[in-house]
């Protein structure tokens, strides 16, 4: 599986290296308030990040220790108004939440609990992670729990990261290729003189993978590349050789040759590459509640604030959720408490000397 591992790093790589100019170095702070009204603010550098989007009820103020970054803030009156304005977008939409806020009362000091639940991004492939690997192997992959290194050694460990990894890739290269199999489908029409009919080609795309994975198991596609009438590049010159070798025509050259001027190409693109883009998202959620923080869940919280990692990938196998309990205590209580106190031992005093 080496060379499919190859094509979906490269694939991966490009969009890895966007990362920064989609979000800018993001890091976004949610101020939660004992009544529930809430602050929340986004800090990146000020070069319009294309990833984050921020409308006019926010304030923009520049940031005073770093004049390269710029902040956003807006204060809603709940966290469930909150959770509809996440500034955050992924394939040029926002990211979608539901937020909650609870308040108990107990005496010595009143609790709060706050959550957000991110929406997961799994139900934009069409195959899930599960059907290459555990569901275990799948959750520790991308989120880190279960711990599966639990008790290995840095030798045992590196080599269960390599067979998941191996799956993962199997996983996003699959995907890949049944979106842009998808396309070719819905765009059949553009392909000349095609060597089967457009129903008969649907019928055949779980054989076409089939047949791609026995290439990669036997041969090195570039040794074909001189055999292409219109040699294409990068990644699409492997799928090219794939269509060809398995319909035993260059018909489909043209969805994956850049320098076509029909389209197919540019389209084909544009269907696939979104699939690629969920390893840019990774925004530090640092989180400030009331009082003392005593269960941040996966955050960890330091000097009075709960950081979480907010990363497309734990938005793929399922929803993330921030979760997080605070307390503040409550003096008067305590106040009180001791004077019921003392009220009672001054009573048993007094009682006493009556008798």
């Amino acid at each position: 599986m080496k060379t499919t591992r190859l094509i979906t790093m490269l694939a991966l790589a490009t969009t890895m290296l966007t990362s920064c100019e989609q979000y800018g170095d993001a890091k976004m702070h949610t101020i939660v308030n004992k009544d529930g009204t809430c602050t929340r603010e986004i800090n990146f550098k000020d070069e319009s990040p294309k990833s984050i989007a921020v409308s006019d009820d926010w304030t923009r103020t520049p940031d005073a220790t770093d004049t390269a970054r710029v902040t956003y803030s807006r204060a809603f009156a709940s966290v469930e108004q909150m959770s509809q304005d996440i500034p955050l977008l992924l394939n040029g939409k926002p990211l979608q939440s539901k937020a909650a806020f609870e308040k108990r009362f107990r005496w010595f000091y009143t609790e709060y609990t706050f959550t957000e639940e991110f929406a997961s991004l799994g139900g934009d492939f069409q195959l899930p992670p599960t059907d290459f690997a555990t569901a275990d192997e799948v959750g520790y992959w991308f989120t880190g729990h279960p711990n599966l290194t639990n008790g290995m050694n840095g030798a045992e460990a590196a080599e269960l990261l390599t067979n998941i990894g191996e799956k993962m890739d199997s996983w996003l290269s699959a995907n890949l290729f049944y979106s842009g199999f998808d396309y070719i489908y819905d765009n059949y029409d553009q392909v000349k003189n095609p060597p089967v009919s457009r129903e008969e080609f649907a019928s055949l795309r779980d054989s076409l993978i089939r047949f791609r994975d026995s290439l990669i198991a036997i041969a090195r596609p570039e040794d074909s590349i001189a055999n292409l009438a219109r040699p294409v590049t990068s990644e699409q010159r492997y799928y090219a050789i794939v269509f060809e070798k398995f319909f035993g025509s260059n018909a489909f050259d043209k969805f994956f040759n850049e320098k076509d001027e029909t389209g197919c190409y540019s389209g084909l693109n544009d269907k696939v590459e979104p699939l690629m883009h969920f390893p840019e998202l990774s925004v530090p959620y640092i989180l400030s509640m009331p009082g003392k923080v005593v269960d941040c869940g996966i955050g960890i919280y330091q000097d009075g604030t709960v950081t979480y990692p907010l990363t497309g990938e734990r938005l793929i196998p399922q929803n993330c959720t921030i979760a997080v309990t605070s307390r503040v205590k409550h003096v008067w209580a305590y106040i009180v408490m001791v004077l019921i106190v003392g009220l009672a031992i001054g009573c048993a005093i007094m009682q006493k000397r009556k008798w």
